[in-house]
């Protein structure tokens, strides 16, 4: 077993248990400020960002799970795509079929383990995106025993090991500080897409946790806002 066939299961697990539905009926332009965005004019830099434009994570992982196409698309492409924007002009790429994206998007269509098996590398990648989820999902205090069922109970088949550091993660204290420190540059905008699905972002206090997130990170506001329009979810920014 592997921590991104775990990370694949999370993801669908808290997309079910933070309420994939609400993402849906967010897309089609139903924010929390009358602006277009969670944080109306608290935080605006005129970043000129629009509403949500389509499905976002509905469709990404709707079309993966229903056994789609899954190259150069899906949650896996959207990774690789702000993984490419933030390489280096000149850099090298992964190579197909082995990058961080295509095994995800392996692990999400066949519910279980990639054909590939994943290097330390992308473990460690994994492991991170996992805390990044984790501590989103918890970020308004709103991690109740009935969430975790519905977290857990979509894990399945997982080593104890794997089972003990989702435990450990969800019982952990937020630490936004710590978790922007442990970002590797370049990462940035994968592990604030991955917080950005574990949570609703239905409420003030997982707004400012995003925001401070992504301050933490240096993040500016138009990529995260972008980031949110990827998803299909409200701009944090107006």
């Amino acid at each position: 077993m592997s921590l991104l066939s775990t990370l694949a299961k999370v993801a669908v697990g808290v997309a079910v248990a933070k309420g994939v539905s609400s993402l849906g009926k967010q897309a089609s332009g139903q924010t929390s400020a009358g602006s277009g965005s969670v944080f109306g004019d608290a935080f605006s830099a005129n970043t000129g960002a629009a509403a949500p434009s389509g499905g976002g994570l509905q469709d990404m992982l709707g079309s993966v799970l229903s056994g789609g196409s899954t190259q150069g698309g899906g949650l896996g492409g959207l990774l690789e795509g702000l993984s490419n924007a933030s390489r280096p002009t000149g850099g090298t790429a992964q190579p197909s079929g082995g990058s961080l994206g295509d095994l995800l998007n392996q692990s999400l269509q066949r519910f279980g383990e990639p054909e590939t098996a994943p290097s330390q590398a992308q473990e460690d990648t994994a492991s991170l995106m996992l805390k990044a989820m984790l501590q989103a999902a918890k970020s308004d205090g709103k991690i109740d025993a009935a969430e975790k069922e519905k977290l857990l109970g979509h894990l399945g088949d997982i080593s104890p090991a794997e089972m003990e550091f989702v435990n450990a993660e969800l019982a952990a204290p937020v630490d936004v500080d710590g978790l922007a420190r442990s970002v590797p540059r370049g990462m940035e905008g994968q592990v604030y897409l991955m917080s950005v699905m574990g949570i609703d972002l239905d409420n003030r206090a997982e707004a400012n946790y995003l925001h401070q997130f992504a301050t933490a990170m240096g993040l500016d506001q138009r990529s995260v806002n972008a980031i949110h329009n990827k998803l299909g979810v409200p701009a944090l920014y107006s």
